[in-house]
């Protein structure tokens, strides 16, 4: 299968060419420096921003984790049933293989993958968002997946969770049309998310500290 995508998106690259046009962005929310212990989950949204380019074929971008810190939890985590619309009712890009997976012969590596319904045909999507039969914005922010993360292991600080298009099996194609730039986050800030874990020490007399204050809220 993997295979099969491999000569999909080097065909598409054939046909696309080395143009460019717009830009299209990924984000990533919910890991904003939040403090984290053992015992805890984060849940991160990974999503698109269009930005109103259409004909996008297919596309794989990687969120690469502190695995000595964080867990992968495949069965919370989930992939949105499509992201844009081709017209009212027709879905346009759908997941390639249900809910997102830990990338083989990796374990800080998820890889989030959606696929046009029309690459075989080379239609181009509208890149436009739909609420029935209305248009309701061209490049809405589309969300495409739902990951959770277990904290397993106090850090040393900080815990990185971050976007990528330059690990082990991601690719950006399109099936029509020519080659957007592409960015990360709402700005371009590179789609960069932390979490802060305390050394244990450091938990500890945090925790101690919040105990006090609620004996002294009591009082």
């Amino acid at each position: 299968m993997r295979a099969i995508r491999i000569l999909l998106v080097s065909a598409a690259t054939i046909l696309l060419g080395a143009s460019s046009a717009s830009a299209v962005s990924f984000s990533l929310e919910g890991a904003n420096g939040q403090l984290v212990t053992p015992g805890t989950q984060v849940t991160v949204t990974v999503s698109l921003d269009t930005e109103g380019t259409a004909g996008i074929g297919l596309f794989s971008v990687g969120v690469i984790f502190d695995d000595a810190i964080l867990n992968y939890n495949t069965s919370l985590s989930s992939a949105s049933s499509y992201v844009l619309y081709s017209g009212p009712f027709v879905p346009y890009l759908v997941p390639f293989s249900g809910p997102p997976q830990i990338f083989g012969g990796t374990t800080d590596q998820v890889n989030v993958e959606f696929v046009a319904t029309d690459l075989i045909t080379g239609s181009a999507g509208s890149g436009d968002t739909y609420s029935g039969s209305v248009v309701i914005g061209t490049g809405t922010l589309a969300p495409l997946a739902s990951l959770v993360f277990d904290v397993v292991a106090y850090g040393d600080g900080v815990a990185d969770i971050r976007l990528t298009l330059g690990a082990g099996g991601n690719a950006f194609a399109m099936a029509s049309g020519p080659t957007p730039s592409v960015t990360f986050g709402p700005a371009g800030d590179a789609g960069d998310g932390w979490v802060i874990t305390p050394e244990p020490t450091t938990a500890l007399l945090l925790g101690l500290g919040l105990m006090g204050l609620a004996v002294a809220g009591r009082r």
